[in-house]
């Protein structure tokens, strides 16, 4: 125990002794936002007029519940909003003090995820109109990749190490991106589906296991038919899937379209307090 003890007193003013040029430039931050809930931050000062910090936050909500009807689809959807971005902003210090502007990149790790049961239509007989069929599936949605922050904030120093900060900001946020995946979870719906567009009998095991391989979405079976066995799908009656990830975007943009816009983001406005300390 005792060289144990020794052993970490020699790494602990080791380190010490290496950082100690760095005294009161690097920082380790933690604070609260809305909306984006936990944050964490490492800070380097670069001078008394710049800094530069890793920032990452994370925020979820869950029990979303929402019914989607259009198009003769009937989909009830459950699941969780997660926002978790990660980025990098430089700090100006315009007089040298505890105001500051920021500027800088985040990068979405984290979206809207959901669950979903219900019924799309699809002809699986062969009348030319489509019926309803039972699917389960998940809708995901990416609220922007990567979008810039402004924002300014104003600290107080409680003493050389503790610092105290309030900041508001914005997020400039471009148009959401959708993913759809739905499983009808029958082999004989959709050889029904391949019937009624005219798909040769001989061919539909092998485009089934095609599309199980694909991780079947059933969405994908039109491009499956097309790409890989160069049959036409113009006669298949399903969902178009771009039409359905667009209608999906827009009910989204729909909830923020109350946030003003600027050169052609929407601005999502961010307010914190947090602190940080310099332990070095």
């Amino acid at each position: 125990m005792k060289k144990i003890l020794f052993s970490f007193m020699l790494i602990f003013n080791f380190i010490h002794g290496e950082f100690s040029q760095y005294q009161s430039n690097l920082g380790l931050g933690v604070g609260l936002g809305l909306p984006t809930g936990y944050e964490f931050r490492g800070i380097y000062k670069q001078s008394e007029w710049l800094s530069l910090s890793l920032d990452y936050n994370i925020f979820s909500v869950e029990g979303i519940n929402y019914g989607f009807n259009k198009d003769g689809m009937d989909l009830n959807v459950a699941g969780s909003l997660g926002f978790s971005t990660a980025g990098v902003l430089l700090h100006y210090h315009p007089f040298g003090g505890n105001l500051r502007a920021s500027a800088g990149f985040f990068y979405d790790m984290g979206g809207l995820k959901i669950d979903t049961d219900g019924t799309i239509p699809f002809d699986t007989d062969g009348d030319g109109t489509a019926e309803s069929v039972p699917v389960t599936g998940s809708i995901s949605i990416k609220l922007g990749q990567t979008y810039p922050y402004l924002g300014l904030a104003y600290g107080y120093d409680f003493n050389s190490v503790v610092h105290l900060e309030l900041s508001l900001g914005t997020y400039l946020m471009k148009r959401p991106q959708a993913n759809l995946y739905f499983n009808v979870g029958d082999n004989n719906t959709i050889k029904g589906i391949l019937d009624s567009a005219g798909i040769p009998a001989g061919t539909q095991d092998d485009i089934i296991a095609a599309l199980e391989a694909s991780g079947g979405n059933i969405l994908n079976l039109p491009q499956i038919v097309t790409d890989q066995f160069g049959l036409s799908s113009s006669g298949l009656i399903m969902p178009n899937q771009k039409n359905l990830e667009n209608d999906i975007v827009y009910l989204i943009q729909q909830g923020y379209s109350y946030l003003p816009e600027f050169l052609g983001y929407n601005l999502l406005p961010v307010i914190s307090i947090g602190f940080t300390i310099f332990p070095f």
